[in-house]
């Protein structure tokens, strides 16, 4: 008897053991708290099973001893070989950390298709859509609707540049009020990065205006916001202000010029270095985060998701 509780302890002990491993590991995946609950259970009754084992080993009649025994043992054996995937399936992960699943992808693929990825076919991207919206619950469906957006606009090829911008800090803000131990470092501090979104509204504004032929209002709106561009110079600024001023201005003296200013993000306009200069400035996402979204940012945020829902 002695010998089979010191047997029974001893896996007692190990159980204990694989059930704090497997708890560790179900936190890391996030997975829902029945997911615990549901290993919790499944240790408990093989713990159960072993000393029952014992009980059954001394307490059960001779002929029907062998029998009871090999029964609890396969069964205790049984559950112990359950995967614990099983119940991360059965109970699903934490549906805030789903969302953060899918914000990784959605950043992978949609820069993938920026940068000329062919190889992503468009029913990953619609794919990620449907995903999103199986996840979306009240306190992350503004993260959610936010990217979606960035996909939907990936997907028609028409991306706005000023709502991009908001978007990438405001999906930065939500991320970091989630996941804040989850979250890269911004590439700057605060004062910085709004600096630079400052300075890329600005930019995206006089792009917004010049798409068109431009009519008298219009040039005098794109002059004005040429001219808006003087409180951002500084020696890292210079070079690409005096290069979207050269050009803009020589855009606005083609008065029957039928074409956009800057059409598609092509920047071979604003001159042989054009494209490395707005790479400096903005050439990552994290350039822009932790900047200060002001009232007419998360107004214009707002209005973009709210006509996105209209039209769904």
């Amino acid at each position: 008897m002695n010998m089979a509780v010191i047997a029974a302890t001893g896996i007692t002990a190990l159980v204990v053991f694989l059930f704090l491993a497997e708890w560790a590991s179900l936190t890391e995946s996030r997975a829902r708290h029945w997911a615990h609950i549901f290993n919790a259970v499944r240790w408990g009754c093989v713990i159960a099973l072993c000393w029952a084992l014992i009980w059954a080993a001394f307490s059960a009649p001779a002929p029907e001893r062998t029998a009871t025994l090999v029964g609890l043992a396969a069964l205790t054996v049984a559950l112990m070989l359950v995967p614990v995937r099983w119940f991360v399936r059965l109970a699903g992960h934490d549906p805030t950390w789903e969302v953060r699943r899918i914000r990784v992808e959605v950043t992978r693929l949609t820069n993938a298709v920026r940068r000329g990825g062919e190889s992503v076919p468009t029913d990953q991207l619609r794919s990620l859509l449907d995903r999103l919206d199986r996840a979306r619950d009240p306190a992350t469906a503004e993260l959610c609707s936010l990217l979606a957006a960035e996909v939907q606009d990936v997907l028609a090829g028409s991306e706005s540049w000023n709502e991009a911008g908001r978007r990438t800090i405001r999906i930065d803000e939500l991320c970091r009020k989630f996941w804040p131990g989850d979250m890269p470092p911004p590439d700057f501090e605060a004062g910085e990065a709004t600096f630079r979104w400052r300075l890329y509204r600005a930019f995206g504004q006089l792009m917004e205006a010049g798409v068109a032929t431009p009519g008298t209002e219009q040039r005098d709106e794109f002059a004005r916001l040429l001219g808006s561009l003087d409180p951002f110079r500084r020696p890292d600024t210079k070079n690409l202000i005096r290069d979207i001023r050269r050009s803009g201005n020589r855009w606005l003296a083609e008065r029957s010029s039928q074409r956009p200013w800057i059409d598609a993000f092509d920047f071979s306009v604003l001159g042989p270095n054009g494209l490395e200069e707005v790479r400096q400035l903005w050439g990552r996402d994290a350039a822009l985060w932790g900047a200060e979204l002001d009232e007419e940012d998360r107004r214009a945020l707002e209005e973009d998701v709210a006509r996105r829902a209209s039209a769904s």
